[in-house]
């Protein structure tokens, strides 16, 4: 998977915009040999012919779906719908441990900020869609200087970062499971107690 530039001059494609795509469109080779290979069919007659759509819903998704930076907004365009966000509701680009790079809007920033745990993926939050963390770099040149350029120990300290909250949120979870069985066990033994105690009373009547 790559992603390409919207400009072929070197000297203008480091300020312009830029345009990520999750798939390179080479891949519309296969659409075409798929859309070959179903030819003898879509030839038999009759309804056969609607074969011909089915290499057009990839085709579709190969061309349509991307996201292009550039010094006002981030574009990024869905198969079935488009998110525009200005720079100026972006407070940072958050980077996952799987998946693109998130662009975070201000109020969700600053509850992060104030000591809350990791934004999660909610309205909050755009998914730049074939925007990696190797590409940041090429996000911050377009973006017109809204955003400095990290250095790739930045990056590698961004995804530590994000292993250390999702290592520490297992482990609060685990240990809130672990209290639950142990809660759990002592009450089971009040129980016991509890019915051997009227057991012994009923007994001491008799």
């Amino acid at each position: 998977m790559t992603s390409e530039q919207t400009s072929d001059d070197p000297v203008t494609a480091a300020s312009g915009p830029a345009t990520f795509r999750p798939v390179p469109l080479v891949a519309l080779i296969a659409v075409g040999f798929l859309l070959i290979g179903l030819s003898p069919i879509a030839f038999q007659g009759g309804a056969w012919f609607l074969v011909l759509l089915l290499p057009l819903l990839p085709a579709w998704w190969l061309l349509r779906t991307r996201t292009v930076v550039d010094g006002t907004a981030l574009h990024v365009r869905l198969a079935w719908g488009a998110h525009r966000v200005p720079w100026d509701d972006v407070a940072t680009l958050r980077v996952a441990e799987r998946g693109w790079v998130r662009a975070v809007r201000g109020e969700e920033a600053a509850r992060s900020g104030a000591g809350a745990a990791a934004p999660k993926a909610n309205n909050s939050e755009v998914a730049l869609v074939g925007v990696r963390p190797r590409d940041l770099g090429r996000v911050a040149r377009a973006s017109d200087g809204r955003i400095d350029m990290p250095t790739p120990d930045e990056v590698a300290a961004a995804r530590e970062h994000q292993r250390e909250l999702e290592a520490t949120r297992m482990r609060i979870a685990k240990l809130r499971e672990r209290q639950a069985a142990e809660t759990g066990q002592e009450t089971g033994h009040e129980t016991v107690h509890e019915t051997e105690d009227t057991a012994g009373d009923e007994e001491s009547r008799a």
